[in-house]
């Protein structure tokens, strides 16, 4: 079988045209005008590094910040930059305070990232996890909130949920969540790793205590930039991870609390300086925002279905209930080893017989089944998926 070709749009990003790369969901893709702008701003930082840090840096930061809150909905004084959505995460757990015996609601949807780090603060600061089995396949948003509001308990303080899983490819009713819980007083934190770009966000509106996100997956940035939004009541008690300077910069100003987080010692923050170039880009090369989610939307419909024919097998979620990931049930399962950098065979042959990168593995822990999940970005083309589906039916099939 010979290699499908990319859509025209390839010619924006560096990806290996000899792979067929359909797991853009894990760590993006950053286009190569985006990549030449960062490397700009490390030699503007390396001719001068004083002029930079001191005198250049700092105001970058801010109207970075402005444009990137504007983009997701967000108030500029309410919004800050960090590394990924799992340092956000962190920064929130480890900023509150719980009493003995608090609980944390989360899901099985949860990203191991995230569980880990409920599991670790959970030691220190003596509260527990209660985990919700939201049903995968499930059929409608009721299922998933009815799921998680039959979790709560009169201690349940937090609710640690995803907008858009890792591991299902699904989009939670995360509007009609927050509703319920922050209704009852309990604080929300909303994992939107997947959500900027890939959903039209309004975090005002929304109504979350805390919100986090990555910009490097669908907004395309450099890896290093992702957005952590605190709701202004909540902010007097949410601190950045590592304390340094510019603390007490811009004290009595509706800045004063995201100041605390610009400057956590020396560091290279090109990547955060670099997301409103990325959501520039991303618009010229897709046409609008409204265009691009379109595009990658349909592009991932028509991929699922084919693959889910070629296999015999039903589809999981609702067609609302997705966006630019989708599963794909294979069929039964076992579970590996270890999670973390997994690899199954099924996915090693097909990276190596069939040259496609794509993620294959065993989602629950419950009931293990295996999945392949498929990402949609505007540089593949459906010939890409056609390839993939014909490559796992010669696999599965032995066709």
């Amino acid at each position: 079988m010979s290699l499908p070709s990319y859509s025209k749009a390839i010619e924006h990003w560096s990806l290996d045209r000899d792979m067929v790369f359909l797991n853009h969901g894990s760590f993006g893709a950053t286009p190569t005008k985006i990549l030449a702008k960062q490397q700009a701003i490390i030699q503007q930082m390396e001719r001068e590094p004083v002029r930079f840090m001191v005198r250049e840096l700092e105001p970058m930061w801010w109207e970075a910040k402005a444009k990137v809150a504007a983009f997701v909905g967000a108030e500029s004084s309410n919004l800050v930059f960090v590394k990924n959505a799992t340092m956000g995460v962190n920064t929130i757990i480890h900023s509150l305070s719980f009493d003995e015996g608090d609980e944390i609601l989360t899901s099985n949807h949860i990203y191991g990232a995230c569980y880990n780090t409920l599991n670790q603060y959970a030691i220190q600061k003596k509260f527990s996890i209660k985990m919700a089995t939201i049903p995968f396949p499930f059929q409608n948003d009721e299922e998933v909130l009815e799921a998680l509001i039959q979790g709560i308990t009169p201690r349940t303080k937090l609710l640690l949920i995803d907008h858009i899983t890792s591991a299902t490819g699904s989009i939670f009713p995360i509007e009609n969540i927050v509703s319920a819980f922050e209704s009852r007083g309990i604080e929300v934190l909303v994992d939107g790793a997947h959500a900027p770009g890939m959903m039209e966000l309004e975090l005002e509106k929304l109504g979350a205590s805390y919100f986090v996100g990555n910009c490097h997956k669908w907004i395309c940035s450099p890896k290093g930039s992702a957005i952590l939004y605190v709701r202004k009541d909540k902010q007097p008690k949410i601190n950045p991870l590592q304390f340094s300077h510019v603390h007490d910069k811009k004290r009595g100003t509706a800045d004063d609390w995201s100041a605390q987080f610009f400057w956590p010692g020396t560091d290279d923050i090109s990547a955060y300086l670099c997301v409103p170039d990325a959501i520039q880009q991303m618009q010229e090369i897709g046409g609008s925002w409204e265009d691009i989610r379109k595009h990658n939307k349909n592009l991932v419909v028509q991929a699922r279905n084919l693959i889910a024919e070629t296999l015999g097998t039903e589809l999981p979620v609702p067609e609302k209930n997705i966006g630019f990931i989708s599963n794909i049930l294979i069929g039964p399962g076992q579970l590996p080893d270890k999670f973390f950098n997994s690899i199954s065979t099924l996915q090693e042959t097909l990276f190596q017989k069939y040259k496609i990168e794509v993620p294959i593995f065993v989602f629950d822990r419950q009931n293990p089944r295996l999945w392949v999940r498929v990402s949609a970005q505007l540089y593949n083309s459906f010939e890409q998926y056609e390839y993939l589906a014909t490559a796992l039916k010669k696999e599965l099939f032995h066709e």
